[in-house]
């Protein structure tokens, strides 16, 4: 058995002792897994910087201080770097020196063996040598994936003997499943928990609470659903424009109020089947032309299209400014 997998088959054997205390509560963590923080673009590609780097110096081309200071580095990377470990060994495994692999690899089972985090191990064991192709590591990548899912289910058995997750710890589909069954406290935490991740399951689930006959339940639908689309990018607002889910159609208008370059694609809702889809795009293009309305004053086709000629002129001159 390689060293990897030992380390993680000794925490394996471990797993159903009592859980270490709750981690202090982040505002904000990692799409990766839950027990991860989360990192900017900025601050992912600096840790991969890290891992290339101790690469260099592992093969013999990167020495003295630049070389010291490139392992010290890789030394002190700790969980949040798991993601970038695993890109980095799958670069590693591409390349013909053994060594950066085997001391990634091994450094990857260290960390994982110390973590709680079901979705975290799933994500690693379904990466792990992900289109890394024929490598003479295979050996090396299979030790490692098949620790981490022995740790994963070692992970899942004792959840399963020690009563509900905390939000904080379940995956996104679990998360999806608790936001149509779950109640009152429990379920905005969960509400609140989903809108952080990532995924297809997230808007859906958050476009269903908007239908509760809860307020409070359906505002926090609403409003978590709003914040969720206003982080996604400009090409993902738009094709959740044409949404099937009418909810889901309706916080992209809204968000789209606030996107200037996304003006034409309301000015044709306006014409669109659902009254309150036309009611919210009127609305948001009002609020993009500062309270001026122009129309329509009614729902009939001539009144629409009379409207929408008057908005497309507005929205013309206004980018010919």
């Amino acid at each position: 058995m390689g060293a990897t997998l030992l380390i993680l088959a000794l925490a394996v054997f471990g797993a159903d002792g009592k859980a270490d205390s709750k981690e202090k509560e982040k505002p904000k963590h990692s799409p990766y897994g839950p027990s991860l923080p989360y990192l900017t673009k900025e601050e992912e590609d600096k840790l991969d910087e890290i891992v290339d780097r101790f690469m260099l110096y592992d093969i013999g081309r990167l020495g003295g201080v630049e070389g010291a200071r490139a392992l010290k580095a890789f030394r002190d990377l700790g969980p949040e770097a798991i993601p970038s470990l695993v890109r980095g060994l799958n670069r590693a495994a591409t390349i013909e020196h053994s060594c950066p692999v085997v001391v990634i690899a091994q450094k990857l089972g260290r960390l994982l063996a110390a973590s709680d985090d079901e979705e975290l191990l799933e994500y690693v064991k379904d990466n792990i040598g992900s289109g890394v192709g024929r490598t003479r590591h295979a050996g090396v990548l299979t030790d490692l994936r098949v620790g981490v899912a022995q740790r994963r289910n070692a992970v899942i058995r004792r959840a399963a003997s020690s009563g509900p997750k905390s939000p904080r710890a379940m995956s996104v589909s679990e998360l999806a499943d608790a936001a149509s069954s779950d109640r009152g406290a429990r379920l905005k935490s969960i509400l609140t928990e989903l809108e952080k991740r990532r995924g297809d399951e997230v808007m859906p689930a958050l476009a269903a609470a908007t239908e509760s006959y809860e307020d409070d339940i359906k505002k926090l639908g609403r409003d978590l659903l709003d914040r969720n689309l206003a982080r996604q990018t400009e090409a993902v607002v738009k094709d959740k424009l044409n949404d099937r889910v009418l909810e889901i159609r309706m916080a992209a208008i809204r968000v789209a109020a606030r996107k200037p370059r996304l003006t034409g694609d309301l000015i044709e809702l306006l014409g669109d089947d659902k009254t309150e889809v036309r009611a919210a795009a009127h609305e948001a293009l009002v609020k993009l032309n500062r309270g001026q309305d122009l129309g329509p004053s009614g729902d009939g086709k001539e009144k629409i299209a009379d409207a929408q000629a008057k908005w497309r002129r507005w929205w013309t001159g206004k980018k010919g400014r």
